[in-house]
């Protein structure tokens, strides 16, 4: 496939030893805007055919394949094609993760993990792609390229905190309803003055969508829920 950058869905070859899994995160890809699944395979080798002959813009692979570890499939395919890999497996040893990192893995989800983990930085990744399409880059541009999909921790708006951030997206993640500015605020005992600055930036990132509620008489209430 190799869409160009920005322009058509990003392919995604999705590469699990159990096709239920699979099709449970063919489903996630499906639901975030911008990205469509070229095909669902099961080992190593079909992996690499389906490589050779759909060329996905990014291959989501776990590591545990019947034929042959994801880790040697993923070390063939950065040494002979330009495909970029987030790795999603139960595998947490470390001489794993630091292999994965070696060999370029954009990012690395331990199995069992949340719909809005995968969506958060298949969003990262689509912006990420997005640096590349022009001639004349800025600092942020720069820094994005240098630090791969995943930002830097300190990369948000002044006055915005990690941590604080972390428990904005935890309390949107928690429920399945669109909540309001006014419903975060309570729950996590912030402002509701900072609560909208997050949930801007939430938006303004690809990372939340915004609603209105005309259910009450007046103005229409903004209700806001995690992307995908």
């Amino acid at each position: 496939m190799g869409s160009d950058i920005g322009d058509e869905d990003i392919g995604v070859l999705i590469v699990d030893d159990d096709f239920r899994v699979a099709d449970i995160h063919r489903g996630f890809v499906e639901e975030t805007d911008g990205f469509s699944v070229v095909s669902s395979v099961q080992t190593a080798e079909a992996a690499r055919l389906a490589c050779d002959e759909l060329k996905p813009d990014l291959i989501l692979l776990d590591i545990y394949l019947p034929d042959r570890p994801g880790t040697d499939l993923l070390a063939t395919l950065r040494a002979d094609r330009s495909v970029d890999c987030f790795v999603l497996t139960a595998a947490r040893d470390i001489t794993t993760v630091k292999r994965c990192l070696d060999l370029g893995a954009l990012h690395y989800l331990i199995k069992p993990f949340r719909r809005d983990e995968l969506t958060a930085r298949l969003h990262d990744y689509r912006n990420w792609r997005r640096s590349w399409s022009t001639d004349e880059l800025d600092q942020h541009d720069v820094d994005r390229m240098f630090h791969g999909v995943g930002r830097p921790s300190d990369d948000l708006p002044k006055g915005l905190s990690t941590e604080t951030m972390e428990l904005v997206v935890g309390v949107l993640s928690s429920t399945d309803e669109p909540l309001t500015a006014d419903d975060v605020a309570q729950l996590t005992g912030i402002s509701r003055v900072s609560v909208r600055r997050y949930l801007r930036h939430l938006t303004d990132e690809g990372r939340a969508v915004l609603s209105h509620d005309y259910g009450t008489p007046g103005r229409p209430r903004h209700r806001f829920a995690l992307t995908g």
